[in-house]
């Protein structure tokens, strides 16, 4: 089963608390931002739960790499804290669907990853990806869904993610470059942090 690595002794003598100290939206002290992680971790309200806006900084900020962000989003599901109408989250859930309709390359061991951002089909010329074209994958089968996060359900993820992994370990890559920053963040990092073994080297394009 797919779960989430958090510690909660982790945040209790975590000596900054930067998660929240540093948020840009959310105003708290040292202890509070400890005492508040702690409360969610135990199922309990908190204000960040309230008003945490998704920007995703917190997770960025744990020098600990205990995941706030995630184990925020997942508490807000559990809680069934909308953060958007549910007609607008059905509507993305829907829209992250697989639907057959992937498109394939002439796959080498780098393949450029398109997700399914459709803009970037026309948009991606030049020098910067001569070595990559045309190894490049596109469509819901291997759209990474990290959007559901900002709508605190991170149900979808857990149980698209899987299959997005197996869909680039059947084509046999052993480096996938990410035109999407958050296409890159799920095999950088959320898919590390609920304990899916990713087996290829996920690259941003900047690199």
């Amino acid at each position: 089963m797919v779960q989430l690595n958090f510690d909660a002794r982790l945040c209790r003598t975590c000596p900054t608390g930067d998660c929240l100290v540093k948020c840009q939206y959310l105003k708290a002290d040292k202890e509070t931002a400890k005492e508040e992680m702690v409360r969610i971790s135990e199922g309990k309200d908190s204000f960040v739960l309230q008003d945490c806006v998704t920007c995703y900084a917190c997770e960025e900020y744990c020098k600990r790499g205990n995941h706030p962000f995630y184990l925020i989003t997942e508490k807000r599901q559990e809680k069934g804290i909308l953060v958007a109408p549910r007609a607008i989250t059905q509507q993305w859930i829907n829209i992250g669907e697989p639907q057959g309709k992937y498109r394939i390359g002439e796959v080498k061991d780098k393949v450029l990853s398109f997700g399914y951002m459709p803009e970037y089909l026309k948009s991606v010329r030049g020098k910067l990806f001569e070595d990559l074209l045309p190894s490049s994958v596109f469509g819901q089968e291997f759209f990474c869904n990290v959007v559901y996060v900002h709508f605190a359900n991170t149900a979808v993820i857990k149980e698209r993610l899987p299959q997005v992994i197996d869909h680039f370990k059947n084509l046999g890559v052993k480096e996938v470059v990410f035109m999407h920053d958050e296409c890159y963040g799920a095999f950088a990092s959320l898919a590390p942090a609920y304990g899916m073994e990713v087996p290829f080297k996920p690259i941003h394009y900047f690199e």
